[in-house]
């Protein structure tokens, strides 16, 4: 009995292995997480413009850049001072066809829980767009709720 449950456990390992080795980008929650973080971060320092000049093309055909840049501006200063984020949760999801007005592609959105100065909590959404270039943001959302 040992010797299979050492077999089946080596089996599991090696299969692991393959699997991770085979990732590809796009596949990883790490990866979401650091462009979300990245992202919040641009948006903390009033870098919007620099998010802008590497959002998704159908963001920028949608939202000119001086809006773009005033309207996430407006919603992080209802944010407050941040004290720590952690993520909360990451999404991924398909839209095969451009139906809903939104053109087809994988999309991602990552949560944060935003500890603020006065302890309060926030919620943070960030999305994004897979593109042949990596995840490119989609839109920022800050809510009292989750």
């Amino acid at each position: 009995m040992k010797a299979f449950s050492f077999r089946f456990l080596a089996a599991c390992t090696l299969a692991i292995a393959s699997s991770c080795a085979l990732a590809q980008d796009g596949t990883s929650a790490d990866e979401l997480i650091r462009a979300g973080l990245n992202s919040l971060k641009q948006i903390d320092e009033g870098r919007s413009g620099e998010i802008w000049d590497d959002a998704s093309a159908f963001v920028k055909t949608r939202f000119p850049r001086a809006d773009f840049v005033a309207n996430t501006q407006r919603a992080r200063q209802n944010v407050g001072v941040v004290a720590k984020r952690d993520w909360a949760g990451v999404t991924r999801f398909l839209y095969p066809d451009d139906s809903t007005g939104i053109p087809a592609g994988l999309y991602a959105n990552v949560d944060f829980a935003t500890r603020l100065e006065n302890n309060k909590t926030v919620f943070e959404k960030v999305s994004f767009r897979l593109e042949p270039q990596g995840w490119r943001l989609t839109g920022y959302i800050p809510r009292e709720n989750q």
